[in-house]
């Protein structure tokens, strides 16, 4: 049996279910569920069972789970804004600030960053426009762009043109003898 969250439709089939006096394991046969999944359900919404009730619990529950966003707060956000735009404090200083004042929420310097480069501090217009994104103009150092995991860097690095295969032999076979190290002399072992 796969897993998946009952519906509405199933929480009213438990109802009849239980109204008809069936054992929990028959009625978790009949709805193809295991029989843990209606036992915590029935303790879950303990009492009478009424499944619209179980269902906005449900919801309720289910969206109290979930992280909340830190910047979703709309003080919060105006005043990482302000400091952010019109004070020209970098996102660390923010974050080590609102900890510093024992702010009642502790906000990160990478998700203040996250926000930027989202377009959070722009405007409509300029979130549109991919040329003038104001907020990341802000930033006092102008680091490497984000890129994504398998973004492989290639500036910087020489490329080797020729493998130890390509070689000639002789050549492999000096770069290949062994050093014993002396002390403080190194002595190649013939």
């Amino acid at each position: 049996m796969s897993y998946k969250h009952l519906s509405i439709t199933d929480r009213e089939r438990i109802l009849f279910y239980l109204a008809q006096d069936l054992s929990l394991c028959r009625i978790a046969r009949l709805l193809g569920r295991n029989k843990s999944t209606i036992s915590r359900e029935l303790k879950r919404n303990s009492g009478e069972y009424l499944p619209s009730k179980a269902q906005a619990n449900y919801h309720k529950r289910r969206k109290k789970s979930c992280p909340q966003k830190k910047l979703a707060k709309p003080e919060l956000f105006a005043l990482v804004k302000k400091l952010f735009l019109e004070f020209h404090w970098s996102p660390e200083q923010i974050a080590a600030r609102l900890k510093l004042e024992n702010y009642p929420i502790q906000i990160s310097s990478k998700t203040i960053y996250r926000a930027i480069y989202a377009g959070m501090f722009d405007t409509a217009q300029q979130r549109r426009s991919k040329r003038n994104r104001v907020a990341i103009r802000n930033l006092r150092h102008r680091s490497k762009s984000r890129h994504s995991k398998n973004y492989e860097e290639k500036r910087g690095k020489i490329p080797i043109s020729n493998g130890l295969s390509a070689r000639p032999n002789a050549l492999v076979s000096e770069t290949l003898k062994p050093i014993r190290f002396l002390g403080n002399r190194a002595k190649l072992v013939f």
